[in-house]
Formats: C-alpha cells, sequence, structure tokens
C-alpha cells in the first residue's frame, strides 16, 4: 500500500510530524520534492534513493499523579487524645511557681549568685522543660529546681518562668515576680560581717 501526502502549509506540516512521531510506525517516512517544490511525505522509498527522513522526538509532559488522602486512622485518634491530655497538664502543674526570689523581695547578696527556683506538687515529665526569663531576656532552659544568675546590677529586676512539653507547648507560667538588688551600706556591711576588723 502507498501512501502519499502533499504538504504547502509549514502547520499542517508541524501537524503531520507530530502525528507521526506520537503513533507507532514500523514504515519509515521519506520526503520528497517536486520539480514544482512541492513536498511529499510517503513510506514507500522513492526512486533516487534517498534515506528516510529522521523526525524529531516530541515532548512529553508526565501527567502528575495524586494520592488519595488516608483516611482517620487509630493514630489519629491517639493524637486527639493528646491533646486532651494538655489540658489535663495543665489541671496537673497549675501550682507551678517560682517560689525564690519571692514578691518584692530585697536581696542583699550583690557579689554574688542570685538562685532562681521553681516548685511544683508534680515532678517533671520526660522532655518537660522550664524556661527562666530575666528582665525580658531568657536565660536558661533547665530540669533543674533552681539556677544561679550573676552579676545583677543594683535595683529593680523582674523574673519570670515558663513550663514546657517535649513538643514547646506552654503547660504553665509563673510570675512576673519583681525582687531588688540591694547595695548595703557601710552600716548594713558591719551587721552583715560583725567580725570584719574596723
Amino acid at each position: 500500500m502507498k501512501t502519499a501526502i502533499h504538504i504547502k502549509s509549514p502547520i499542517i506540516l508541524l501537524a503531520f510530524s507530530l502525528a507521526i512521531a506520537a503513533t507507532p510506525l514500523t514504515a519509515q517516512v521519506y520526503k520528497v520534492v517536486d520539480k514544482d517544490g512541492n513536498v511529499t511525505y510517503t513510506d514507500q522509498a522513492p526512486a533516487d534513493g534517498s534515506r528516510p527522513i529522521e523526525l524529531r522526538p516530541i515532548s512529553v509532559i508526565e501527567a502528575p499523579t495524586y494520592e488519595k488522602a488516608p483516611a482517620a486512622t487509630e493514630a489519629d485518634s491517639a493524637d486527639e487524645g493528646k491533646e486532651m491530655s494538655l489540658s489535663y497538664l495543665r489541671k496537673n502543674y497549675k501550682d507551678f511557681a517560682i517560689i525564690s526570689p519571692q514578691s518584692e523581695e530585697s536581696v542583699w547578696r550583690p557579689d554574688g549568685p542570685i538562685p532562681i527556683a521553681w516548685s511544683s506538687q508534680y515532678a517533671l515529665q520526660e522532655g518537660m522543660q522550664v524556661i527562666i526569663m530575666l528582665d525580658g531576656k531568657r536565660q536558661a532552659a533547665t530540669t533543674q529546681p533552681m539556677i544561679a544568675v550573676n552579676d545583677l546590677d543594683r535595683g529593680e529586676h523582674v523574673v519570670s518562668a515558663e513550663l514546657r512539653d517535649s513538643k514547646n507547648r506552654v503547660i504553665a507560667t509563673s510570675g512576673p515576680i519583681t525582687f531588688f538588688v540591694r547595695q548595703p551600706g557601710l552600716y548594713e556591711r558591719a551587721v552583715i560581717n560583725p567580725n570584719s576588723g574596723g
């Protein structure tokens, strides 16, 4: 069977080329130009011994695949239960508080470390931490009931704390507690250290 197509328009030529490239063909395609300049594409080898043409491969864009959203599982229900346990934790740690220094307390040891301590009736669970803030700046994340801060200037200071769980969720807060660092005068120094020479 001989197939011959005469094409004059470049658009038709492009469409024809794409159609040939997109369809599996076992036959070769030949391009023949006659004396009048007419282009013919055929699956029969021309008498002049021309070789078959090589068509450019067309661009193929893979269609995206979409996965179906998984149905709710027992794990999802467990996560909802964890959200409920957050309320439970907050209820249990509602007594979380800073116990040192106390509100409006004057601290007379400006040259030494000043302890900041917190308390709760329940021990910390795994992954929990206490975040200590002093004068608006984060001091430490600790699991210990006390930290010591040094080199505090004389005057007013404010301390607060947050109890966070392993997911960094706030379980409880304490403070702000205002306290004062005092510089002992000559009289107070004599009372504090009566054995000093003078």
